[in-house]
């Protein structure tokens, strides 16, 4: 059980973000927001619960996003990594204590391991805060920055709260602290902890 939440959980993702300027009280330092589509890589950590109708699960999730790869961990108490799911442009390897399983994407290998479907694509650009383009939008409020603030995509609800600051050089981007996402009798909670974006 403690694999499926998890899994379901590294899936169900943040949002937000500001195209607002920003400058610090320096004159001769500016960083300009970005918005989120221009967001492409990233190391992410994330703590959770997942209550559902067996009970409540928690732990914590660390993604890396890179130009021709992907790697999402699952990670003890104690940082160990239990499981790591690698996906790039050719297939998706699961990894567990358990063995391996490999398939040709991540949405297939999760609904053989999980016997759940989970739209994969879709959560890259919600992770980031932005609705999936090629889904269509059951519902969206935004706050009066433009920010997503709710979504239903997928009969996925969506609610975040919070943003942090992600800076890379002179560029500043801004992702959702904690999520709330539901879909049927499945409650998942999400706190951002950490958001990087790797050196090239």
């Amino acid at each position: 059980m403690i694999l499926r939440t998890a899994f379901i959980l590294g899936f169900a993702l943040l949002s937000g973000c500001s195209m607002m300027p920003w400058s610090s009280d320096d004159d001769s330092e500016v960083l300009t927001f970005l918005p989120a589509s221009q967001l492409e890589q990233w190391d992410m950590t994330a703590k959770f619960s997942v209550t559902s109708s067996e009970g409540t699960e928690s732990g914590t999730v660390r993604w890396i996003n890179e130009p021709t790869t992907e790697r999402i961990d699952i990670l003890s108490p104690t940082g160990s990594v239990v499981a790591r799911l690698t996906i790039d442009a050719t297939e998706a390897r699961l990894v567990t204590d358990d063995g391996e399983r490999v398939a040709s994407d991540a949405e297939t290998l999760l609904t053989e391991v999980m016997q759940v479907s989970l739209p994969v694509d879709a959560l890259r650009f919600w992770v980031r805060g932005l609705d999936a383009p090629d889904l269509p939008i059951d519902s969206v409020s935004k706050d009066n920055e433009g920010r997503i603030i709710e979504l239903t995509q997928d009969r996925w609800q969506l609610a975040y709260s919070g943003t942090v600051s992600v800076t890379s050089g002179s560029d500043r981007f801004e992702v959702p602290r904690r999520l709330t996402a539901a879909r049927g009798d499945l409650e998942i909670r999400w706190a951002s902890t950490e958001w990087q974006i790797p050196n090239p």
